[in-house]
C-alpha cells in the first residue's frame, strides 16, 4: 500500500526553522524535508556555515516511523501528519552540546516535531555531514529554497494576473449594469411621460362646449352649472287654489257689481 503512494505528489517539500534544545547557536539552523524521488524522502539540517546533518528515509524507513508514532488510518494520512507535523512551527533539533565546539563531528541529531501539543511526536534521526559533503548539504538547501521561492513567486504572479482578469471582467460587468440601469430609467421616464400626456390634454379640452349664455355673461361648462331636471321627467305639477286678499276681494266684488248695475242701465 506504501508503495503504491508517489511520495512527490504526496507530500512535496517543506521547509522551516528547527530550534536547538538547550543549546543555542550562533546562526538559526534550518530544514528541509523533501521527496527526492517517488520512493524516497531526504532530511537536511543546516545553518548554511559550518554545521549540516541529514537523512534519506526510503519507504521501509518511513513505515517504521509510522509504527513508532502509532498513526493509525492510510498510508496518506500518515504522509499529511508527518507533513502538518513538519510544518507547525513546533520544531526541535537535539543534540549533543560539545559538537556546536566542533566543524566536525560523528555526533548526529534528532529532529523533533508535532502538529499540535498532545499529540504524537515525530522523531527524524539524523547524521551527522563532514567533509566537503557540508558544502553539497548547504548548496542543495540554498537551491531548493531559491526553487521554493520561485514557485511561489510563479503561484502569486498567476494569482495576480487571475485577479487582475477578475477585476476587469467585473468592470465590464459593472460598466454594462449602469447602461442597463440607465436605458430601464429612459424607459421608465418615458412610459411615465405617455401615461401623464392624455391626462393633460383631458383637462385642458372640455368634454362639452361651453354654453353662451350672452354677450355680458361669463360661459361656463355644463359640469359647474346646476342641473335642471328634464321636462319629460319632470313630475307634474298640482293646480292649486290660492286665495286672494281679502282687499283684493272687495275691489273684485264692487268691480262685479257695478259691471251688473251699469248692464241693467242698458
Amino acid at each position: 500500500m506504501a508503495a503504491a503512494v508517489d511520495l512527490e505528489d504526496a507530500f512535496g517539500a517543506v521547509f522551516g526553522e528547527a530550534k536547538p534544545e538547550g543549546h543555542p547557536t550562533a546562526r538559526p539552523i534550518l530544514f528541509r524535508a523533501h521527496a527526492r524521488s517517488a520512493a524516497t524522502l531526504r532530511v537536511v539540517a543546516t545553518d548554511c556555515h559550518s554545521l549540516a546533518w541529514g537523512c534519506s528515509l526510503s519507504v521501509s524507513d518511513l513505515d517504521d516511523l509510522r509504527d513508532d508514532v502509532g498513526i493509525g488510518g492510510s498510508w496518506v494520512d500518515f504522509l499529511d501528519y508527518l507533513k502538518s507535523s513538519l510544518s507547525s512551527g513546533e520544531v526541535k533539533l537535539l543534540f549533543a552540546g560539545d559538537q556546536l565546539r566542533k566543524s566536525t563531528g560523528s555526533d548526529g541529531a534528532k529532529l523533533v516535531a508535532t502538529k499540535a501539543k498532545g499529540l504524537p511526536l515525530i522523531t527524524i534521526s539524523l547524521h551527522s555531514v563532514t567533509g566537503a559533503v557540508t558544502s553539497d548539504v548547504i548548496a542543495e538547501f540554498s537551491l531548493g529554497l531559491y526553487g521554493a521561492y520561485r514557485t511561489a513567486r510563479e503561484l502569486v504572479s498567476k494569482e495576480q494576473e487571475q485577479m487582475s482578469q477578475l477585476m476587469g471582467s467585473l468592470s465590464t460587468e459593472r460598466e454594462k449594469n449602469e447602461i442597463m440601469q440607465k436605458q430601464l430609467e429612459s424607459l421608465s421616464f418615458l412610459d411615465k411621460r405617455k401615461a401623464t400626456k392624455p391626462k393633460l390634454l383631458a383637462d385642458q379640452v372640455p368634454s362639452v362646449s361651453a354654453v353662451t349664455l350672452g354677450s355680458d355673461q361669463v360661459t361656463a361648462p355644463v359640469q359647474q352649472q346646476i342641473s335642471v331636471p328634464s321636462p319629460s321627467k319632470a313630475p307634474p305639477a298640482k293646480v292649486t287654489k290660492r286665495v286672494a286678499p281679502t282687499s283684493r276681494r272687495a275691489r273684485v266684488r264692487g268691480a262685479l257689481l257695478q259691471d251688473n248695475e251699469d248692464e241693467d242701465d242698458n
